[in-house]
């Protein structure tokens, strides 16, 4: 049966996160209405963690995608394999959490935090394992039932959470968030039967090769698995001392501990989530890509590669000027009718720019891992991180710097990055040849925005205003952008 091309691909994976994203912020926008800034703030810190916990099984699963998308057979043998390992090992460690959950939430600086990681403690069994389905699924190309495992654990999570929450409210913030998150648990219990029911049904394991043991990369895997787990641990460890570090920092400044978590909720679960939601679209090409790429690399078809690789920098960063150019000028009407207050609007406004640069760095990321190239990404982010960390120490410690010192290390953090990964493509693309298109683009995009921002009154639009506005800006500039990207759309059925 004919593969879907790379624009299909990526518009089903595109379409699912965009669904999922949607839930996310539909529930993250109830659940802060319920408990405030200052329990979003919870939230927020025991997610920072669970997210860094499980980004420790988090290179095995993409390996183990390249692995199935070169060798079937192979990759089957070792889903077996290393499923066993990671129930034992997630098993381990989700123990370890519970256990010493009071002394984790000691030293996240806030004890209210201990029913939050007893209740994240079971989902930590069941992700990697999700994971590594998932991960399996991605090398044979099934991004239908990836995407809709994705769609289903989302809606279940966020169902079972804000209900409980809401019965639950009544008896203390925390206390409601601890129950509220065991929906994760059981979101993830019906994605992995769903995904499983998939496979059994569909054979996926019958018609591939069984290899001999000693033929398993193993060796690469380890490697690739390792490089990757740390190259994509590095976000979750940043989220994780930022979760640490921000809080304390702001305490240092003057503020109390519930006007420290309050700051940090409208920091990481307000602006950040705003300002990083369209990268979902690159995220989405960034997936499909790897796999993509891996299969022409192993080809050795250098022209492919180049096209594939022009095609997707000049969606990366159409988008991106696109989203950018939006969260700029709108950036407190975004914040007042999505979380009924303008404290995130000016940090929106620091960070408009985030689009541009993650799309980059995301998509540079997955070209690099595709060719075996694994120290350039992690050495970038590493950079990166460690100096946005000495930013945030610093800086938001300042009376009156606590925005300018989050948006500082944020865009630190993520220009290094990408600096550091387009190093590695100075050869691979004229870059001087793509300033013309890429100064016309500006002109175009940023006009339309400019041209709005301009008609815009001084005080806040209303909310029809706003969405009309939002209607005319994304199909003008989504004119624009068909237009540029019509070659784009045949090319593409090529790989």
């Amino acid at each position: 049966m004919e593969k879907p091309h790379l624009l299909m691909q990526s518009a089903i994976r595109a379409g699912a996160m965009a669904f999922v994203k949607l839930l996310g912020l539909v529930g993250r926008v109830i659940l802060a209405r319920m408990v405030g800034a200052e329990g979003i703030g919870l939230y927020q810190m025991a997610y920072s963690f669970y997210g860094f916990v499980i980004m420790l099984f988090g290179g095995v699963p993409t390996a183990l995608a390249i692995i199935t998308a070169k060798k079937p057979g192979q990759g089957w043998q070792l889903l077996k394999i290393l499923l066993f390992g990671f129930i034992v090992l997630g098993s381990v460690v989700s123990l370890i959490v519970f256990m010493e959950s009071t002394w984790l939430a000691k030293l996240l600086g806030n004890s209210d935090l201990s029913g939050l990681l007893k209740s994240m403690a079971l989902a930590i069994v069941i992700a990697p394992l999700l994971g590594l389905l998932r991960g399996y699924l991605q090398g044979l190309e099934q991004f239908g039932i990836i995407a809709a495992s994705e769609v289903i654990e989302q809606a279940v999570r966020i169902f079972f959470m804000l209900l409980i929450v809401y019965y639950c409210l009544p008896s203390g913030i925390g206390n409601a968030l601890g129950k509220g998150l065991y929906a994760t648990f059981l979101s993830m219990i019906f994605s992995l039967l769903v995904v499983t029911i998939y496979i059994a049904q569909n054979n996926l394991n019958s018609s591939s090769e069984h290899p001999k043991k000693d033929s398993f990369p193993v060796k690469w895997l380890v490697q690739t698995s390792f490089l990757i787990s740390i190259t994509r641990l590095l976000i979750p460890a940043s989220e994780f001392l930022d979760a640490i570090i921000i809080p304390n920092r702001l305490m240092a400044s003057g503020y109390s501990s519930a006007e420290a978590t309050s700051i940090f909720g409208i920091i990481t679960g307000m602006a950040l989530t705003i300002v990083y939601t369209p990268t979902l679209i690159t995220e989405a090409l960034s997936y499909t890509l790897t796999m993509r790429i891996a299969s022409v690399w192993q080809r050795k078809e250098g022209n492919k590669f180049k096209e594939l690789l022009r095609i997707t920098m000049k969606l990366s960063w159409l988008w991106g000027l696109i989203s950018t150019s939006f969260l700029f000028v709108y950036a407190e009407e975004l914040s007042v009718y999505i979380f009924d207050t303008d404290k995130p609007s000016e940090l929106i406004k620091y960070l408009s720019v985030v689009p541009i640069i993650v799309g980059f760095r995301e998509v540079s990321t997955s070209i690099l891992w595709a060719q075996d190239i694994k120290k350039t990404p992690f050495t970038g982010l590493a950079i990166g991180i460690s100096i946005s960390t000495i930013i945030h120490y610093f800086v938001i410690a300042i009376p009156g710097y606590a925005y300018i010192g989050a948006a500082a290390g944020v865009l630190t953090m993520e220009v290094v990055s990408l600096l550091w990964n387009l190093a590695v493509f100075r050869n691979k693309m004229n870059i001087i040849k793509t300033i013309p298109s890429a100064f016309l683009d500006l002109l175009v995009i940023g006009g339309i925005g400019t041209f709005l921002a301009e008609t815009k009154s001084s005080t806040l639009s209303s909310l029809m205003d706003f969405v009309m506005n939002g209607i005319f800006f994304f199909s003008l500039t989504g004119i624009y952008f068909v237009l540029r990207c019509k070659e784009v759309s045949k090319m593409s059925y090529m790989f």
